[in-house]
């Protein structure tokens, strides 16, 4: 028992996942201040919401189009130097950007490349990343929890609270400042990952590979697949982003229209949902082990219904910062004991092709959440995708709650480890 207490408390305080929570932090906290500046950085070129969409999609493309292939990537390799890779491609990619803004040259063509390049390496690096906290901290559920928790709390401060402010600053007083800042952000998160020293378990596949990219790519499809609880998973949260896209899509008319918010209050909605996020993934280990992981998964997904159909009935601002405070906390609770379920159950080779996977069917929701809900609240008012939203998300879970409570998922983490 000695030995144990001593091993668990060296996990919990080892140096190599340290260095990955701060290359989170800072990395993070550049992409925020990207975040903010780029759209700024757009309409000095261009007002058209076209152009601001084009942006959009710029950087959303890759998970669709690049993750499968990350994914086998991220199974045959170093995951350390993968993380290191795109780092240093992000960091070539702002330093080109930069210089392009210095001489005047950039343009909307060269914008929409720089974020899909970059959306390409944050596509590596997550997948990498989440597939490596295991061999960082080990399969134990507590600790796997309290990883994620914090590797959690650390996208959502750097990505919400921090850089979004700084960006905007820094972009008021030289339009070039917050890319270069985001350009130093990558180079520090290479150089902590880097300084992670390597063992057997960081290297996961260095031995011959198992076949071609696709047939590797097919074996993770499968056994995701074939796994009933993580493809439960999957298609579950798929059909919970659905609602969320739609109810961040319509959010900014909702405050406008049934809220009667200035754009300033519409910022503060955004910032309420990353204060509860923060929460959530900070006690997301506590509450999970108090009361099991599918509890906190079925009675997240239920509770965001209640949030979400509130916003729909009730137009009192204070009343909507709430829900959206409930909303963050809940739906970031759910993500990391999804990703802690996920670390558990499958094994480490396939890590990074089942992530993908899992990541491709879950991205699908999206799109069509973003077009349902456009198209909702165009035929019937913008309270509607927030009703109807809430009362599916209540559906979803009754259906889900035969394969996600606590004895299931308990079952299968058991059946994956012995």
């Amino acid at each position: 028992m000695r030995t144990k207490k001593h091993d668990n408390v060296k996990v919990k305080l080892g140096g190599r996942f340290h260095r990955l929570f701060g290359a989170t932090l800072v990395s993070a906290t550049g992409t925020g201040m990207h975040a903010a500046a780029l759209p700024l950085l757009v309409l000095q070129i261009t007002s058209s919401p076209v152009a601001l969409s084009l942006v959009v999609v710029a950087v959303e493309l890759p998970w669709v189009l690049v993750s499968l292939p990350a994914g086998v990537v991220v199974d045959r390799l170093d995951r350390r130097r993968v993380m290191v890779w795109a780092d240093a491609g992000r960091f070539a990619v702002l330093v080109a950007l930069v210089t392009l803004i210095l001489t005047s040259l950039v343009n909307l063509a060269w914008l929409v490349l720089a974020a899909f390049l970059l959306g390409v390496g944050q596509v590596f690096f997550d997948l990498a990343a989440q597939a490596a906290v295991p061999d960082f901290v080990s399969r134990d559920q507590r600790h796997l929890s309290a990883a994620n928790g914090r590797i959690a709390a650390a996208e959502i401060n750097g990505e919400d609270f921090v850089g979004p402010p700084l960006g905007s600053a820094l972009f008021a007083v030289g339009h070039v400042l917050p890319f270069a800042g985001n350009a130093l952000s990558f180079a520090a998160s290479g150089l902590l990952i880097r300084s992670i020293r390597p063992d057997a378990t960081t290297t996961v596949a260095s031995g011959a590979p198992r076949g071609s990219a696709r047939a590797e790519i097919v074996e993770g499809i499968r056994w995701l697949l074939g796994n009933r609880t993580l493809r439960a998973l999957a298609v579950i949260t798929g059909l919970s982003n659905v609602v969320a896209s739609a109810q961040f899509g319509m959010l900014a008319l909702l405050a406008k229209q049934v809220l009667g918010l200035p754009d300033v209050g519409f910022g503060l909605l955004l910032t309420a949902t990353a204060v509860g996020a923060t929460a959530g993934g900070l006690m997301s280990s506590a509450v999970s082990k108090r009361f099991g992981s599918g509890t906190v998964i079925l009675a997240g997904k239920a509770g965001v219904g209640v949030a979400v159909l509130v916003l729909g009935l009730v137009a009192n601002a204070w009343v909507a910062a709430l829900m959206m405070m409930a909303t963050g906390a809940l739906t970031t609770a759910q993500n990391v004991v999804v990703s802690t379920l996920r670390q558990q159950i499958v094994p480490r080779r396939l890590l990074g092709r089942v992530l993908s996977s899992s990541r491709m069917v879950v991205m699908i929701g999206g799109p069509v959440g973003a077009a349902l809900g456009g198209v909702l609240a165009d035929a019937f008012g913008v309270r509607t995708p927030y009703v109807a939203g809430g009362v599916f998300l209540f559906l979803v879970t009754l259906v889900a709650y035969p394969r996600l409570n606590n004895r299931a998922l308990a079952s299968a983490a058991e059946d994956e480890s012995s």
